[in-house]
């Protein structure tokens, strides 16, 4: 019968019969075998493909990573350019107007070295004082945003109010839409960060970044100060109760940055009072 069958399936017939004595054997004796060992073997025939498998991933995935950051960079020249475009236009326009020109803030870098307040820290010991440039009014901030302001300065330290001192109110505004209103921190009923003063004709959002206002006298304008993550109702039922989420983390400051404040507005002179209108008089009257 083999003499008769195609090369082929003579083969096939071979392995097949090859296969089942293997399986067989290796029911007889499977238990018997040193399995550490095989596996050992097989590791190290196996191995080279490992890392050659391994490697081709790598490089797939480097590709992959350097296409991602090249269009990245792409985008963020692009966004560079325009950005500069747009900030020489913008001094432009208000040297025309005579608006003043904010320049780029000086940070001076410091080490926060003590935290004060009941569970929530409210105000932060800073390693620099007047000698190395730190005065009263100064913004404390960090890359993520602002953290809070030097209410007291000494020769080598100061302290600074933070952003969860319920005394120290902040006046902000939306950043996408210029809704104004004021973010303060309270501890009742828990401890919360709430942009209040926003009446319910303005529109807000969950998700949205508020931002110190150019009103603040204190602050410079558009410092991070949240993002929008509840929007309730007050006590009162006249106003939205908005609760952020702080954009620089207290409870793992560590380093920060300090910015001197935004310059005071001094008026030219005393106020003057509007000239008072004086009833004309007849002739009659000017006789008398």
């Amino acid at each position: 019968m083999a003499g008769i069958l195609p090369p082929t399936e003579r083969r096939t017939q071979w392995l097949l019969a090859t296969y089942v004595l293997v399986s067989l054997l290796l029911l007889l004796v499977g238990e018997r075998l040193p399995l550490s060992g095989l596996r050992g073997v097989g590791a190290w025939l196996f191995s080279p493909l490992d890392r050659v498998v391994l490697l081709g991933d790598r490089v797939a995935s480097s590709w992959r990573e350097n296409e991602a950051l090249h269009m990245r960079l792409t985008q963020l020249e692009l966004e560079n350019a325009r950005l500069k475009d747009a900030g020489i236009e913008n001094r432009e326009l208000r040297e025309a107007l005579r608006l003043p020109v904010s320049g780029t803030p000086t940070l001076r870098p410091t080490e926060l070295i003590a935290l004060s307040g009941e569970a929530v820290p409210a105000s932060a010991t800073l390693a620099a004082g007047a000698r190395q440039g730190v005065h009263v009014g100064d913004v404390v901030v960090t890359h993520e945003g602002l953290v809070g302001r030097v209410i007291e300065s000494w020769s080598n330290l100061s302290r600074a109010a933070l952003l969860t001192d319920p005394n120290a109110p902040v006046a902000a505004e939306v950043e996408s839409t210029g809704v104004l209103g004021i973010v303060h921190f309270t501890g009742a009923p828990a401890p919360r960060l709430l942009f209040t003063g926003v009446p319910f004709t303005d529109t807000v959002r969950i998700g949205q970044r508020v931002v110190t206002s150019q009103l603040s006298r204190r602050f410079p304008r558009g410092i991070r100060v949240g993002v929008i993550r509840r929007i309730g109702i007050d006590p009162s039922g006249l106003m939205q109760e908005i609760e952020l989420t702080p954009a620089a983390r207290m409870t793992r400051l560590r380093h920060v940055f300090v910015t001197a404040a935004p310059p005071a507005l001094v008026a030219d002179g005393p106020p003057v009072s509007p000239p008072v209108a004086r009833p004309r008089r007849t002739a009659g009257e000017t006789a008398r």
